[in-house]
């Protein structure tokens, strides 16, 4: 009985916390552009879906998950023969990520949200790949990196573009890279629904 009356105490405090700060859950799908810092790429476009909890009003903490797949041209300036050999080949990465983003709305009101947001983003799991038959690729499988972006709100449905900085190198330096750092750079445009 006592446990009982412990679990019914601990859920009306949620219920009472929910009833205070705002919670919402936002699945989202949207559009990515991605390059490494080095001018031996050109970025592609790739897609992430996922969903995220938003929770607070004017200031709101955001964490999410997301599966992200990055693509980026591979460009050889240097020989005939090795832009021939990749010409067309394009560098995919595909993995989980988790923002945690801690944000403002300028505009609040029911029908629009204005909003700003930064935060940081553990990746895992990523998987690289080159195309074009040319196999598997010796990525980072954990990438740290920030992010910073803007939000609008219309009605129920959320359109959010941020840029993110990678922190540590998004794959692992080859002689073929001359053992240069290739920090990804990112883009993301995305669409949800505030439920």
């Amino acid at each position: 009985m006592k446990k009982l009356s412990v679990l019914f105490v601990a859920l009306m405090m949620f219920v009472g916390l929910q009833a205070q700060a705002q919670i919402h859950v936002i699945p989202a799908v949207g559009m990515t552009v991605s390059k490494p810092n080095h001018d031996m790429f050109s970025a592609q476009a790739g897609y992430r879906f996922g969903a995220s909890v938003r929770i607070g009003d004017k200031f709101f903490v955001q964490p999410g998950l997301f599966y992200a797949k990055y693509t980026a041209k591979v460009d050889v300036p240097n020989s005939a023969m090795a832009k021939q050999a990749f010409e067309g080949v394009s560098f995919d990465q595909k993995g989980w990520e988790i923002p945690v983003l801690v944000g403002y709305n300028f505009i609040n009101s029911d029908m629009f949200k204005f909003r700003a947001y930064a935060g940081p983003q553990v990746g895992f799991g990523y998987k690289g790949s080159l195309s074009h038959g040319l196999g598997a690729f010796d990525t980072e499988s954990t990438q740290w990196s920030v992010k910073a972006g803007l939000g609008v709100d219309v009605l129920f449905f959320t359109l959010d573009a941020d840029y993110g900085w990678g922190l540590n190198d998004a794959f692992k330096a080859t002689e073929a890279f001359n053992h240069n750092s290739y920090k990804n750079r990112t883009f993301n445009v995305t669409l949800g629904i505030r439920i």
